[in-house]
Parts: C-alpha cells; sequence; structure tokens
C-alpha cells in the first residue's frame, strides 16, 4: 500500500443503537484478511486481535486508525483519520456501510493530488473519484 493520505471533509454519522451491530460488522472481518505473510493473516495497518478485542465501535475504528467524536447521546457525529497511509480502509467502511446514515461521506486527498470520497446511501459504501476540470 503505502499511500499517503489526509482526510479533507466528511460528514460521518452513526446512531448510538447501530453502534454494536456495526461492531460486530467490524468483527466478522475476521477470515477475509488481505494480508498473509510471517506474522500471519491481517489487514494493512491493522492486527486482527486487536479489533476482535475492541469493546466498543470507537475502540475497533481507533484500531483501524479512524478516531470517532460522540455527541451527548451517544451517536458517533463525526469522524477522523489517525493514520498516514491509506490501508484496507474501504474494507473498514464496505462493512459497516448499512450502520451509516444515507448520505454520509468522507473525503480524502492522496499524496499525488487524487481526491475520492468513500460515499454511504444506506446499504453500501462506494468509493467515488472526482473528476476536477478548469475553465478554458
Amino acid at each position: 500500500m503505502g499511500y499517503c493520505m489526509q482526510l479533507i471533509e466528511c460528514d460521518f454519522v452513526i446512531s448510538h443503537e447501530n453502534k454494536k451491530k456495526a461492531l460486530m460488522a467490524i468483527k466478522n472481518l475476521v477470515g477475509s484478511e488481505s494480508i498473509h505473510d510471517a506474522s500471519g493473516a491481517h489487514f494493512s495497518w491493522v492486527t486482527t486481535s486487536d479489533f476482535l478485542n475492541a469493546e466498543t465501535l470507537e475502540d475497533a475504528l481507533d484500531v483501524w486508525r479512524w478516531e470517532a467524536d460522540t455527541d451527548e447521546e451517544g451517536n458517533i457525529v463525526d469522524i477522523s483519520f489517525i493514520g498516514e497511509k491509506l490501508g484496507d480502509d474501504e474494507t473498514l467502511f464496505k462493512s459497516i456501510a448499512r450502520f451509516v446514515n444515507p448520505g454520509c461521506y468522507i473525503q480524502m486527498e492522496g499524496e499525488d493530488g487524487t481526491l475520492w470520497r468513500w460515499v454511504f446511501d444506506g446499504a453500501n459504501c462506494k468509493e467515488v473519484v472526482a473528476k476536477v476540470s478548469w475553465p478554458e
């Protein structure tokens, strides 16, 4: 992987009622790890046992290098990227997509200036790459 990225903008909400189900969806990723090497099966930048041991969705997201902010009711109302490089983030977001409010998105910028969003429709997460055009 090795592709540096940074969060540019986001609108990300998971209701308190959906947090336990989203946590279970993340834990259900066990067995679909993308990397199999001398250290075992794992996701890029993520150790499987770390998210399996997470007690809350916020803890699991933190393992995947995403920090969640919550409101007074316990809803996740924002998310921040605390890593440096692209990993298996799309795998994470696809696993919890049905628990993220429809219309939410996470906009990222890669080290080469590429802009993309992970867009949530209430059932799926889709990566959308921006097309930048300059007027003549």
